[in-house]
């Protein structure tokens, strides 16, 4: 119901279940460790979450419910170095450290394992510096032995977390998790019941500075678009490959869309990464880092985008998303909230596959058709359009546009 573990991993859980669940107990009743009482006091507590930008958002209500419920504690959050910036300026942490975990850098499975790999070295260096913290109380929601056994590495005196996955007896506190909200967001949420607290926060949320929204809209105002206008953004990129539509396709959603609506299109790119042609669509495109990509993000009135990190950071700002999804299931990792659309092709049996596809192509992904994800984008503009000041020429043009009997898509009546 939460993950989808292949018979080939179960046996390698299974095995090293079998070997190292003895040595664990044996080690517990020899070691000094044994001595450690678990009191009710709370000073110092660990979070880990060390993969990806959307995992930190999902993560970010079970960080605001525990900022409220231990405001004196030191509340550090072990992640990746591609993710601490999401955590700026939001005060939910004291204390970011941050680690390259061998296993969570490629997708190649001998890369992940490589014995001479110098993470190795770091990730042994960071949970020798755990363990002279002494931390009080640490939190891991993943279900994963690998996991479970770095938060009992690092002899955090209290350990939650989810034993499904293996390595159970790592844990001090094992949680049972709700079959009836598996989303990530809540899988984490639910951590909070093993120390008597209850979800303060259920969404989502991020914020930028006010200096980031002046340096955003100064970015905007050299492109030529001033405070006010209806912006669009679309984000064509994906960590994984298999999750993206194809930039040519929403080229052609947002052709469609500018006959039909007058907005402006922000095109976000990755860093690095080359302007693409115009194709006869007016956009305005941006390759910024990640807290100025958040300011101009905020800018934005709708996002349309793959199943990414930068849809949950759009739904973390309260920008509504179109989102298509392939080999992921949203009902685990889906945007949060009533606004949001996903667009996604039911039926596959071998959803999710977590990104290693059992074909040559995702066809999950590729059977979606332009058709649909501009039905949906027209659908959320046209919703929007009702609610905003910007909306009333938006409306009046998709109207003008409807009576245009000359127009693509004018009898559909958006």
């Amino acid at each position: 119901m939460l993950v989808r573990i292949s018979a080939r991993k179960l046996l390698l859980i299974r095995v090293a279940d079998t070997f190292a669940r003895p040595l664990v107990r044996a080690f517990e009743r020899l070691s000094r460790a044994r001595s450690i009482r678990r009191t009710d006091e709370v000073n110092s507590i660990l979070v880990m979450e060390y993969w990806n930008l959307g995992d930190i958002v999902m993560l970010s209500p079970f960080l605001r419910s525990l900022r409220i419920a231990y405001p004196k504690a030191q509340i550090t959050l072990l992640t990746s170095p591609k993710a601490a910036a999401i955590v700026e300026h939001q005060g939910l942490v004291d204390e970011v450290m941050v680690v390259r975990v061998p296993w969570a850098q490629h997708y190649a499975r001998a890369k992940k394992y490589n014995p001479f790999s110098a993470l190795w070295l770091d990730l042994l260096r960071t949970l020798q510096t755990l363990r002279l913290k002494q931390v009080d109380l640490a939190f891991v929601g993943r279900a994963d032995l690998r996991d479970n056994f770095m938060l009992w590495f690092a002899r955090a005196k209290r350990r939650v977390g989810y034993g499904f996955g293996g390595g159970a007896y790592f844990l001090t506190d094992r949680v049972v998790p709700d079959l009836q909200d598996p989303h990530f967001s809540s899988r984490w949420l639910r951590l909070l019941s093993a120390v008597g607290k209850s979800p303060l926060a259920r969404e989502p949320r991020l914020t930028v500075t006010p200096e980031e929204q002046r340096l955003a809209q100064d970015a905007l105002n050299e492109r030529g678009i001033e405070e006010g206008e209806f912006l669009v953004g679309i984000h064509p990129g994906a960590r994984s490959a298999l999750r993206k539509w194809g930039e040519e396709n929403f080229i052609t959603v947002a052709e469609q869309l500018q006959k039909q609506f007058r907005v402006r299109f922000i095109w976000f790119l990755d860093p690095g990464q080359n302007t693409p042609d115009e194709n006869g669509v007016r956009r305005h495109s941006f390759s910024l880092p990640l807290r100025q990509f958040m300011g101009v993000l905020a800018r934005c009135q709708l996002l349309i985008c793959n199943d990414s990190g930068p849809m949950h950071i759009a739904a973390a700002l309260e920008v509504p998303v179109v989102a298509i999804f392939g080999p992921t299931e949203p009902a685990w990792f889906g945007p949060l909230g009533a606004q949001h659309r996903v667009v996604i092709q039911t039926g596959f049996w071998c959803r999710p596959c977590f990104d290693y596809c059992h074909f040559d192509q995702p066809y999950c992904l590729r059977t979606i058709t332009v058709e649909s994800v501009f039905q949906a984008a027209a659908e959320s503009l046209s919703l929007l359009s009702a609610k905003t000041k910007e909306g009333s020429k938006l409306i009046e043009h998709a109207v003008s546009n409807t009576l245009d009997p000359n127009r693509k898509y004018a009898q559909k009546g958006r």
